[in-house]
């Protein structure tokens, strides 16, 4: 899994079947720390992710076709969660930019 925010949104008219009524973002992948390792996928959200949020992106085939249920759909990266904070060295809590807006 990798830690990554979203950058944007990607709409197609015409796109293969299990695409349809999911969205495709623009994730740029981050350190665990969420400073940016300035890699960009396109990952099919499966949990309703916006621009801006930090999110955890599996990718690996078999899983996607678990998680999609389907038999070898044509994507390998899917957003399967939304980070609140990650808890690293000693207790020290990093923060995701969605705790700015509460």
């Amino acid at each position: 899994m990798k830690i990554g925010c979203v950058r944007a949104t990607v709409t197609a008219t015409i796109k293969h079947p299990v695409y349809e009524a999911r969205s495709l973002m623009v994730v740029e992948l981050c350190n665990p720390d969420f400073t940016p390792t300035g890699a960009e996928i396109l990952a099919v959200d499966t949990v309703q992710a916006g621009i801006g949020d930090y999110v955890l992106v599996l990718k690996e085939g078999n899983s996607a076709a678990a998680i999609l249920g389907t038999k070898n759909p044509p994507l390998q990266e899917l957003i399967v969660g939304i980070i609140d904070s990650v808890s690293m060295h000693a207790g020290v809590t990093v923060p995701s930019q969605n705790d700015s807006d509460t």
